[in-house]
């Protein structure tokens, strides 16, 4: 009955934690690269229903049609409410590499295609009560192609993205854990990889060079894993858009 209890807490209040979680997803990067040198830099907060955070991310294009990516994020739970929750909070940091490819569309150049792959690090700490706790060493590989239009005028880009994540956990440090709690860190630690779909919509605008964005991220499982997790990141931030290359 106490997972039952769990599960009706979270889904049932929006603007309440619902602490441990052992996956968050972060916010995904859409660079939209169009031309060689170009260089992004997306800083941004935000959360979802269980845990709050901040991202780093960056792109940066090679050449005409090759682009590399670096993205790091850390997060924590939102708060602890409830009698089974009085102790319990998690904490994370996560960081990915990718290379990628990306063109503009011949019919229309405003639009841009781009895709990528990688993989990353991350450690998820997990506190149940002062003495009981456990850290898992998270290995994450990704695939994610994207569509983004820009704006030749206006200052606007919107950005889509279908990014296909493959995670596996294993146990550094366990503590005194109780029955239940053992249970759900020995199956996440011992099931086969965990699969995930995480679609990302942004908006931006402002400058050429800096703007604004909303960034939208759900974390859909594709083999359902029972696993308490987050199921969504909505993200605010500064997108900064330069070329590196010499002027003449």
């Amino acid at each position: 009955m106490k997972i039952f209890t769990r599960i009706i807490v979270c889904l049932s209040v929006l603007t309440y934690g619902c602490s441990p979680y052992y996956y968050a997803p972060n916010k995904g990067n859409v660079p939209n690269l169009r031309e060689r040198n170009d260089m992004r830099v997306d800083a941004g907060f935000g959360g979802g229903w269980v845990m709050r955070g901040a991202d780093l991310q960056t792109a940066y294009a090679l050449g005409s049609h090759i682009g590399i990516m670096a993205n790091g994020a850390v997060t924590n739970s939102r708060g602890e409410y409830g009698n089974y929750a009085e102790h319990e909070r998690t904490s994370s940091w996560y960081a990915e590499g990718g290379l990628g490819y990306f063109d503009k569309l011949e019919d229309n150049q405003n639009w841009v295609f781009e895709l990528y792959g990688g993989g990353g690090k991350g450690e998820y700490k997990v506190m149940y009560s002062a003495d009981k706790r456990v850290r898992l060493q998270m290995n994450k590989f990704f695939v994610q192609p994207s569509l983004s239009f820009t704006h030749p005028r206006r200052g606007i880009e919107l950005s889509i993205g279908s990014k296909f994540s493959g995670i596996d956990y294993n146990v550094n440090n366990a503590t005194m854990l109780n029955d239940y709690d053992f249970r759900t860190v020995n199956r996440i630690a011992n099931r086969s990889m965990m699969f995930y779909w995480e679609p990302s919509f942004r908006f931006s605008a402002g400058s050429q060079t800096i703007k604004g964005f909303v960034s939208f991220t759900p974390a859909i499982s594709i083999l359902e894993t029972n696993i308490p997790r987050e199921i969504v990141n909505l993200n605010l931030g500064v997108r900064f858009t330069f070329n590196t290359s010499r002027k003449n």
